[in-house]
């Protein structure tokens, strides 16, 4: 599970900006459409950002994949890992 924060020296302002004006971003959603991305959510309240559910081999893959999207390198976002076991549906 790779859940974002606010990179230190943004606001939250600076995210909404960046999502007004790029959308969710190609290499993003072709995450998605390969399955590497299985669920995510929009994280709403006092902390903006997104929470992740990669399908991944390690955490070095999940941390090349997450620094490969656009509000990464441009430094709006960070993320943290928290490896996880198989996720259950009810």
């Amino acid at each position: 599970m790779a859940n974002s924060r606010i990179a230190e020296g943004m606001t939250p302002e600076h995210l909404t900006k960046f999502f007004d004006e790029n959308s969710v971003s190609t290499e993003a959603w072709e995450l998605v459409r390969h399955r590497v991305v299985t669920e995510y959510a929009f994280k709403v309240g006092d902390v903006p950002g997104i929470v992740l559910f990669l399908e991944v081999n390690s955490a070095d893959e999940a941390s090349d994949i997450l620094n490969g999207l656009p509000a990464v390198q441009r430094g709006l976002l960070t993320f943290d890992l928290d490896p996880l076991g198989k996720t259950m549906r009810f």
